[in-house]
């Protein structure tokens, strides 16, 4: 029999059609498992090629590993590990028909919550005021920052996007999101204009026709446009790191603060889940609050008088 973990990858990769980067995240957290079920004396090779193989583990050995990471990682590692063995033991269930799922009551780590880094209006202005450009590459960085402002893009969406997913007559970008899920989100002029001004000097279709290329003619990488991200965030002089995600949440919290309907921006970030984007009304909430305490001739301690003792 084929190498069961293997199997699972190609499951992810062509029934779910999981991103490659989940693919290989899902695929080190399984390996991982393999060599610390090797080390315990648990052979977790494929199944009926070894004494124990994955039909003999149990929720024990999945729990000591669990407790083993999180000495190592954070929550949010462990926390994705833990969703990699629970989508792997049911597929094993399923699929290969495994008589138990010692993962099924496997639960993730609490997370401690952050609110997500964004980026002030004023912020924004500076830094794309910062990267206006007339030469190629800064044009083009110019568009991309733009565009992942204007339309909240993750930035493998952003790396994904070839020529004929814009649209500049119905002013929309087509955006193909996490799952093979299609959205379509209102391009903003500011974006269509540096994306033309990109498109007018930028050299042929290139690699498969992609939007972005690099400096050798090829479609950028995620980790380029990650590393120019977080540059032209040094040299605006922010005080906060600017990532792609950075632009993405600025996008959400600007949108909810000048009254947005929390189910439109859920479509426009192409979340799953209405939980995940009302992350970004605790922000807004935030916000209220630091404004009130400026604004409020009560709101501090100092300014209100003390309330006598009974």
């Amino acid at each position: 029999m084929a190498d069961l973990v293997t199997q699972f990858l190609s499951y992810l990769a062509v029934e779910r059609q999981l991103s490659p980067h989940t693919v290989r995240a899902y695929s080190s957290d399984i390996v991982q498992l393999q060599l610390f079920l090797a080390e315990e004396g648990l052979s977790a090779a494929a199944d009926g090629e070894a004494d124990k193989p994955w039909s003999q583990v149990k929720e024990k050995d999945l729990l000591k590993f669990i407790r083993s990471r999180m000495a190592l990682d954070g929550a949010a590692s462990v926390g994705r590990k833990v969703a990699a063995i629970k989508t792997f033991f049911a597929y094993l269930k399923n699929r290969h028909k495994f008589w138990e799922n010692p993962a099924v009551l496997l639960r993730a780590p609490r997370n401690q919550r952050h609110l997500p880094v964004y980026l002030e209006e004023e912020e924004v202005d500076q830094l794309l005021t910062f990267a206006a450009s007339v030469d190629l590459l800064k044009l083009r960085d110019r568009a991309i920052l733009e565009l992942m402002y204007a339309c909240g893009l993750r930035v493998s969406e952003v790396v994904a996007l070839d020529l004929a997913q814009l649209d500049f007559a119905g002013g929309v970008v087509r955006v193909m999101g996490k799952g093979r899920k299609e959205r379509l989100v209102p391009l903003g002029k500011f974006a269509a204009t540096a994306l033309k001004a990109y498109l007018e000097k930028r050299p042929g279709t290139g690699t498969g026709g992609a939007l972005f290329l690099n400096a050798r003619g090829g479609r950028l990488s995620a980790r380029s446009v990650s590393t120019l991200v977080k540059k032209y965030g040094l040299l605006t002089g922010l005080q906060k790191p600017l990532t792609p995600h950075a632009l993405r949440h600025s996008f959400a919290t600007h949108l909810l603060q000048n009254g947005a309907d929390l189910r439109v921006i859920q479509e426009l970030l192409g979340h799953s889940s209405l939980s995940t984007t009302q992350r970004y009304t605790h922000v807004d909430v935030k916000r209220l609050l630091e404004v009130y305490d400026k604004a409020h001739p009560l709101a501090s301690s100092e300014a209100r008088p003390a309330v006598p003792e009974a």
